[in-house]
């Protein structure tokens, strides 16, 4: 019975918590369109996804590394 509910929680871990999904799918689709019109793409794979997510990860990080560090506010 362990098992069954383990599989169940591992299929709803979301590995792009900083994403809207639907966004950024819309976006590629719509940007691949413009860039690059004899490909028709239709879907947008999940380690796209995913690599997108690292780079939001990479960026934030990065702006927390050069941000100077008085005040409360990120500007």
């Amino acid at each position: 019975m362990e098992t069954i509910e383990t599989k169940t929680k591992m299929k709803n871990l979301n590995t792009t918590p900083h994403l809207c999904r639907s966004k950024v799918k819309q976006t590629a689709l719509d940007m691949a369109a413009a860039i690059r019109p004899a490909n028709k793409f239709t879907r947008v794979g999940m380690s796209f996804m995913e690599r997108i997510e690292a780079k939001v990860r990479a960026t934030i990080r990065e702006e927390m590394r050069i941000h100077p560090s008085k005040g409360k506010t990120l500007l």
